[in-house]
């Protein structure tokens, strides 16, 4: 019987930093993106910095301007969430009671 070993990164590719690279190619700043994409400056600085998530609408937005699917933009969000999630748990186990 051959062990089983599940693939579990240790990394996860912020979604902003997938922003930041499709903004470099087209030449765009957060300030000239913002009004494209109907949102405001700190909320497209939030989601390059990963304090905002790419919730469905973001997600939309981005997809119109940037032309990258809404389904792609929303799968690295939950992708990068899970991510934080299972290495928050897996330090809290880590750490020694007290």
């Amino acid at each position: 019987m051959s062990a089983t070993y599940p693939f579990e990164p240790d990394y996860a590719v912020r979604p902003g930093q997938i922003l930041e690279e499709r903004m470099k190619v087209r030449g765009l700043s957060p300030a000239e993106l913002a009004p494209r994409c109907g949102m405001s400056e700190a909320l497209v600085s939030g989601v390059i910095s990963g304090i905002s998530p790419i919730d469905l609408e973001i997600a939309q937005r981005l997809e119109r301007v940037l032309d990258l699917d809404s389904r792609i933009w929303l799968g690295i969000e939950a992708n990068y969430r899970s991510h934080l999630a299972r290495s928050g748990e897996k330090r809290a186990a880590e750490q020694p009671s007290t």
